[in-house]
């Protein structure tokens, strides 16, 4: 073949790819991120009929995802699913499914739409809301972002900020940085859909639990209704529990959610968050620490559509007490006086809590992010959870000798439980970045991702005073590349640093990680320990944490 022959089949697939996009015959950013991969694939080598490496049997298949056996099997039969041949036995064995796939078609299977009850009952408990004066405001604000939606406008404003993170992104190891100047200043900029006044009442208990986003123009509140139900619910729970004039809003709330969803009030408010965000989805969302932990659930719920996420954690809450259970908690358990009681619920008027509303790894709010998210029983799907090593040995161990002698033994027995019950759940994989300083970068910005979501966690101290994380929708990533339209050089930078958000790239970093031995794994998602082994298991690996490193 010659050259020009060669050049011509190039120019062909441009082409191609670019009839495609500009007539719509394929979205743009799917053909985008299709075309990446297929790159990837190509230049890394890898086979496209790479077996997965999470297959089990359709039996244990349909146990750790909580559907029937004949429903897998129909699914093989109609080619739902993919089936793979098993290596071991004589040949007669029904064929292997894959985790992932089971879980997106188990997912499909029990579609769950906008439910048909939601807006009447979020209406009522709006409604009941308004005849307290203090939150009549607040209500009318969320109604109304529901109704409304971000608009075109917030949209162009969220491509600008994320394109200024991963401008700042691009420098060589050791100068990647979150934001320019100019990008901080775009982020405060942003205008919360939903304000909130800070100066006294419920505004001012929100405000000082660190639920409100703070805008340079003065005003506070939330980006979204979903991050605003979320606030509400915040105040309902760890607000309630403050000893406080205006934990009295809290309570009222929580009386208003209970009269309308009766008991399952909780998780019935972290319904309404995540169909609130089916109705408008926004863009970009700016979550202060407390609103991450509170927006886990809703998280979880869009991305186990897809089957898989993963989280990174350099400070593994899975891990420590103090991070899983937050301060308050924690007081109580090491106390020894902890009673059945939800979750989230500690002693009103806590000491504990003056120290913890305002530290991110001491958070009442933290229990959130395991009990009601990462770990809902209710949620399908795989969660890939990978944490650092050296991190993990080093908050062990200094927390271990900031303790009284005689409540360390405690403190280590909890340690070996809030890890069990980690290692109990079937559908949680649980994974260790061995090498010290090898959590890289990025690893440390992907607080979570999925194949809808991405969740950047914000470490630099000015971006921190705006927020603590930036909620970014799979979906929008192509508007980014289109905002830097007028300037190609700046657009293929662009193209490159784009992918760190997607999904399909860190599963792929995730999978190599653990081939290269760089991330060892604790628990596959296709073991189902039980409560001994995950206990024995647990106890181990604490054990090696307080050892000093070799």
């Amino acid at each position: 073949m010659t050259g020009n022959s060669e050049l011509s089949i190039s120019l062909s697939l441009e082409q191609l790819a670019l009839a495609l996009g500009e007539a719509g015959a394929v979205p743009r950013g799917d053909l985008i991120r299709a075309l990446e991969r297929a790159a990837e694939r190509l230049r890394m080598g890898t086979a496209h009929a790479e077996k997965p490496t999470d297959l089990v049997s359709q039996a244990e298949a349909a146990r750790s995802v909580g559907v029937s056996r004949q429903a897998v099997n129909q699914w093989v039969r109609k080619g739902v699913l993919s089936p793979y041949p098993a290596t071991e036995g004589n040949g007669r064995r029904a064929p292997l499914v894959s985790l992932a796939e089971i879980s997106v078609a188990a997912n499909r299977w029990r579609a769950e739409p906008v439910s048909t009850g939601f807006r009447p009952q979020l209406a009522s408990f709006l409604e009941l809301l308004r005849e307290t004066p203090e939150l009549a405001e607040t209500a009318e604000a969320i109604s109304a972002a529901i109704e409304e939606g971000p608009g075109p406008r917030h949209d162009e404003d969220a491509a600008r900020v994320l394109r200024e993170f991963l401008v700042a992104a691009m420098g060589t190891e050791g100068r990647q940085q979150e934001f320019t100047r100019a990008g901080v200043q775009m982020l405060a900029g942003l205008r919360p859909a939903v304000a909130v006044d800070t100066d006294h009442g419920f505004g001012h208990l929100l405000d000082g639990m660190e639920l409100l986003i703070r805008s340079s123009d003065g005003s506070a509140g939330f980006d979204t209704a979903s991050a605003a139900i979320l606030g509400l619910l915040g105040a309902a729970t760890v607000g309630a529990r403050i000893q406080r004039e205006e934990s009295r809003y809290g309570e009222q709330i929580a009386r208003c959610a209970e009269e309308v969803w009766g008991e399952d009030w909780v998780r019935r408010l972290f319904d309404a968050a995540f169909h609130a965000d089916e109705l408008v989805s926004p863009a970009v969302t700016r979550y202060t620490a407390p609103l991450v932990y509170l927006g886990c659930n809703r998280f979880m719920r869009q991305a186990q559509a897809d089957g898989v996420s993963i989280t990174y954690a350099a400070s593994p809450g899975a891990v420590l007490p103090q991070s899983y259970h937050g301060g308050p908690v924690l007081s109580e358990l090491l106390a020894g006086h902890r009673h059945a009681v939800p979750p989230w619920q500690f002693e009103k008027g806590s000491e504990a809590v003056r120290s913890a509303l305002h530290r991110s790894a001491k958070s009442p709010f933290r229990i959130f992010n395991f009990e009601y998210g990462l770990f809902d029983d209710s949620i399908h799907g795989i969660r890939r959870y990978c944490f650092s090593m050296d991190r993990a040995r080093y908050e062990l161990s200094n927390f271990v000798e900031q303790l009284a002698r005689k409540e360390r033994t405690s403190y280590l027995e909890l340690a070996v439980e809030t890890l069990a019950r980690v290692l109990e759940r079937p559908y949680v994989e649980v994974a260790t970045v061995e090498p010290p300083n090898v959590f890289d970068w990025w690893k440390d910005h992907l607080i979570r991702c999925s194949p809808r979501e991405t969740l950047i966690g914000l470490r630099g101290e000015r971006a921190r005073k705006v927020a603590h994380g930036l909620l970014v929708r799979a979906t929008f990533l192509p508007q980014v590349l289109d905002s830097g339209d007028q300037d190609p050089e700046l657009r293929e930078r662009l193209r490159v640093y784009v992918k760190n958000l997607n999904y399909d790239i860190t599963d792929e970093r995730y999978r190599d990680d653990l081939t290269r031995g760089t991330t060892r794994l604790i628990k596959s998602a296709t073991e189902d320990l039980s409560r001994d082994a995950a206990l024995a298991r647990a106890e181990a690996e604490v054990t090696a944490m307080m050892k000093p490193p070799a």
